[in-house]
């Protein structure tokens, strides 16, 4: 054991020999000064940390979980609605472009379907748009019903499984001389494309999805897909102005953005011609290609969308695809309710597999979980080799199992209800994809079960005891919405309560 004269810190305060009494004031006030700027310091900082609980107490922290295209920006456009609806009101306009870009899009998947070795399956069409189902293309069950063709035909149990053979799905379409004319009167929409991502690009400031998109050749290539990410300025969305196109005058950017309308008015009678066309819908079948169920879908309002004067609508603005990377945060000052003019703090978190590990856990903040039970028949986009329902019943049970997150409430959100409805309408089993379920092939049955299934998996692991609460959901549906998020409302400001001990 070392001498105590040899310890390092004993040397390193130990006063400097043959110290004269000068010395010793000065060093003994120097001392005397650092002491006092140390004590000050941890007094800054624990007015800081009382400061910043005292804000936490007013402000409302909620993270938004789940996989990639469950509907979690959707629910961010559901509550600007519902609790700051002029500031939804005044960004109306400006998801123009958005929805314009994503009409384009399902028009360009179509035309890259239509090749003439329908054998060909290499088609990647995920840059385009995910094949999973993000938004009802309507929102009645009718009308979703009616997307899903149960009303023309023979009703079909399912899409067909992997490696099923072509002499089971009878002869593969040919398409014809008519359907090259429509590809190539439709030719224009890639030119379109381009100048709708520029211009978006711009909107929210983010040079390297300009960048990338100059990389591209039009009609050769497939764009990468629009996307905001965690460090993306949202100029224009939700909450904040657009930037004037006068700020890019000069640039190298092509913002002829006024002859977007024109050449989709040129099209129009082109593009309802191929969505409709008989031989082009069986081809997307056959490859698997589910554009009535895609996130963003407006192929059933072409003719609305196309004309010149066209404004979003509300319903548009939810129904339009917005794809996050990383994570998003929105501040909201509420305007309507009971928590009038409090601050609430909603973070949406990118869903894929490769985002989930920087997901934020906060130990004051409270969950909404959604699982999309309408995709009980897809895979994952990121690996094929994993069915959908089965991961977000994996993520529910990681959740659920966080110590970090043991004090917050977790709110279930069983997502696309009306899409799932429409599936099972049209005659597709969910005991085909799901093999232990003996219940009725209807809503209830199906629900039912899933409520149990994740019901316990909370009982299970989670490491504290907790309240399951759970919703059906059809997120695009703003009604219905709106009121399930009032709750979710109520039930958090009365937790934030429970934790200052006020309740």
């Amino acid at each position: 054991m070392p001498k105590v004269d040899d310890d390092p810190l004993t040397l390193a305060i130990r006063p400097p020999k043959n110290e004269t009494p000068e010395q010793k004031v000065i060093r003994l006030q120097a001392e005397a000064d650092a002491l006092k700027q140390s004590q000050l310091i941890d007094l800054q900082l624990r007015a800081e940390r009382a400061q910043l609980k005292k804000e936490n107490e007013k402000t409302h922290k909620v993270l938004l979980l789940g996989q990639a295209e469950s509907g979690k920006t959707t629910v961010i456009k559901n509550f600007q609605l519902s609790f700051v609806p002029n500031a939804f009101r005044q960004q109306q306009k400006s998801w123009k472009a958005l929805v314009q870009l994503n009409l384009v899009r399902s028009i360009l998947v179509i035309c890259q379907a239509l090749t003439d070795d329908l054998n060909e399956q290499d088609l990647d069409i995920d840059n385009f748009l995910s094949l999973d189902p993000s938004v009802s293309p309507n929102y009645s069950v009718k009308k979703a019903e009616s997307l899903l063709d149960t009303s023309q035909g023979p009703k079909r149990s399912s899409y067909p499984y992997p490696g099923t053979p072509d002499s089971e799905l009878g002869p593969i379409p040919e398409i014809t001389n008519v359907h090259r004319a429509l590809k190539m009167r439709l030719s224009p929409l890639y030119h379109v494309q381009t100048v709708l991502v520029e211009y978006l690009a711009c909107q929210f400031d983010d040079p390297s999805l300009l960048a990338a998109v100059h990389q591209f050749k039009e009609e050769t290539e497939t764009l990468p897909d629009f996307v905001v990410r965690s460090n993306t300025s949202l100029n224009g969305f939700m909450g904040k102005s657009l930037r004037g196109r006068e700020s890019y005058e000069g640039t190298y950017v092509r913002l002829d953005i006024q002859e977007v309308d024109a050449v989709l008015m040129a099209c129009r009678q082109d593009m309802i011609t191929v969505w409709k066309d008989p031989v082009v819908r069986e081809i997307l079948h056959r490859r698997d290609i589910r554009l009535e169920e895609g996130p963003g879908t407006f192929l059933h309002e072409i003719n609305r969308i196309t004309e010149a004067d066209y404004t979003p609508s509300q319903e548009d603005v939810l129904r339009a695809r917005l794809r996050t990377v990383g994570v998003q945060e929105y501040s909201f000052h509420l305007e309507t309710g009971p928590d009038k003019g409090r601050e609430w703090r909603v973070f949406d978190c990118g869903g894929a597999r490769n985002q989930r590990h920087s997901w934020p856990f906060f130990d004051d903040c409270h969950l909404i979980f959604l699982a999309p039970i309408s995709c009980f028949d897809q895979v994952l986009a990121e690996d094929r080799r994993v069915n959908r329902l089965e991961d977000s019943l994996q993520l529910w049970k990681a959740v659920c199992s966080s110590k970090l997150l043991q004090k917050s409430e977790i709110i279930l959100f069983l997502n696309k209800c009306d899409i799932l409805q429409a599936k099972l309408t049209s005659g597709i089993k969910f005991s085909d994809w799901v093999p232990n379920f003996d219940g009725q092939n209807s809503l209830d049955g199906v629900t039912k079960y899933l409520k149990g299934k994740f019901r316990a998996i909370q009982k299970a692991h989670s490491p504290v005891s907790r309240v399951f609460y759970c919703h059906l959901t059809a997120v695009t549906d703003a009604r219905s919405t709106s009121k399930i998020l009032s709750s979710v409302q109520e039930l958090v400001a009365r937790a934030q309560l429970q934790n200052v001990s006020l309740l």
